[in-house]
């Protein structure tokens, strides 16, 4: 009896299904030479996160934590990430500002330094489409961390 083989999909060419603004290019800078403006409001399904699981090394290299071990952010393109929403778009169905959602690496537009209306300064993150990310992540209790001991 043959074997049926399935069809192979790749996320990286799927395209948003709702969204007018599509975030997946990758090609923009991360000025968006906003110095005099404050970011007001985002449309559609876009969201602004702040990256929260960057590290600075005492060499001042940027890296990220997996499993213990310090990987640079050049080196990040084809992990998943961490961040936490800090202004969204009318559209944006699942997610609420101040959750923090896990968004593979290579999608999205970074961005350094952008002021945001009610939270400061957004010193590295990215715009996404809700669409790419992953899910929402909730931080375990204390006390269900493994210890070290």
């Amino acid at each position: 009896m043959p074997v049926e083989t399935q069809p192979v999909a790749d996320i990286d060419q799927l395209k948003p299904l709702h969204s007018h603004i599509d975030l997946s290019n990758h090609g923009l800078p991360t000025d968006f030479a906003l110095e005099d403006y404050t970011l007001s409001k985002l449309m559609d399904d876009v969201m602004l996160l702040e990256f929260c699981d960057l590290q600075s090394g005492a060499d001042g290299v940027e890296y990220v934590m997996r499993g213990g071990i310090a990987i640079p952010t050049n080196n990040v393109a084809s992990m998943w990430r961490k961040g936490k929403v800090i202004i969204k778009g009318p559209n944006v169905r699942f997610t609420e500002v101040g959750d923090i959602v896990m968004f593979p690496a290579n999608m999205g537009i970074e961005i350094t330094n952008v002021d945001v209306e009610g939270y400061g300064s957004v010193d590295k993150g990215l715009f996404l489409n809700e669409q790419r990310m992953f899910g929402i992540c909730l931080e375990k209790p204390k006390d269900d961390l493994p210890s070290n001991d």
